[in-house]
């Protein structure tokens, strides 16, 4: 079966792993991880990827290495058979499911966290404490600030983006996928803040499976022509198909 494969950059040392030994041909095309910072603009990237990709070769099926991403994924669609995982981001993939995911997280949704491989694309090349950049530079803000100057602007934006610390940072380990040096780094940025870091355990099975399957429908949604993505927004099915 030949397969293209549309994946955030963080994921790239353990999908080009998974692609390496798949009994698939897979072409895989890497988007850099930080352009869901801005949700609409990163859509716009996807379905043009998807739309050049499915004119240039026949596939036999698309898989989206992504999850909802801040609704980024909303409303996509894909002429051939596509796959996704249901999930909100990419934490869930590092933990290696969902469940292991609401387990750690549920009730503490706002703590930071990290991987080896959010540490190289994210901290290593742009220096950002996860998506902790100054607001300037977030086109919506810049569109509140035309709409309604920049006091008000400032202060909408405080009111829909409230500062949440808490005093703790997650680490999350990637088996077989990590590089000296990455966890150290995450943990001296976060003592810097007078935080601790808390050290789990993940898995690249969940990745593992989305790359090589079986896709069952529980984990991953099955997307076919003449359907788009549409939210569901709770923790368990996240993401559903419906008629464009």
């Amino acid at each position: 079966m030949r397969i293209k494969l549309i994946c955030c950059d963080v994921f790239l040392r353990p999908v080009s792993a998974f692609v390496a030994i798949s009994p698939h041909t897979i072409d895989v095309e890497y988007v850099p991880m930080l352009a869901h910072n801005e949700p609409d603009k990163l859509r716009n990237e996807l379905q043009t990827r998807i739309n050049t990709a499915a004119c240039l070769r026949n596939y036999d099926l698309f898989i989206l290495a992504y999850g909802l991403c801040g609704n980024a994924a909303l409303g996509l669609t894909c002429p051939v058979k596509m796959v996704m995982p249901r999930i909100h981001d990419c934490c869930a993939m590092f933990m290696g499911s969902k469940e292991d995911f609401a387990n750690t997280f549920e009730n503490n949704l706002s703590m930071r966290w990290c991987t080896s491989g959010y540490y190289e694309r994210c901290y290593l090349e742009n220096g950002l404490m996860g998506d902790n950049r100054p607001k300037e530079t977030y086109p919506e803000y810049q569109a509140l600030i035309e709409q309604f100057g920049e006091d008000n602007a400032e202060y909408i934006w405080e009111t829909m983006h409230p500062e949440i610390e808490t005093p703790e940072a997650a680490y999350i380990k990637t088996p077989e996928f990590e590089i000296p040096g990455h966890e150290d780094g995450f943990r001296k940025q976060v003592e810097e803040q007078g935080k601790t870091v808390k050290i789990l355990e993940g898995s690249t099975a969940f990745l593992n499976s989305l790359i090589n399957g079986p896709w069952d429908d529980k984990r991953f949604l099955t997307l076919n022509p003449g359907e788009k993505i549409g939210g569901v927004y709770d923790m368990d099915e996240v993401i559903k198909a419906v008629p464009v």
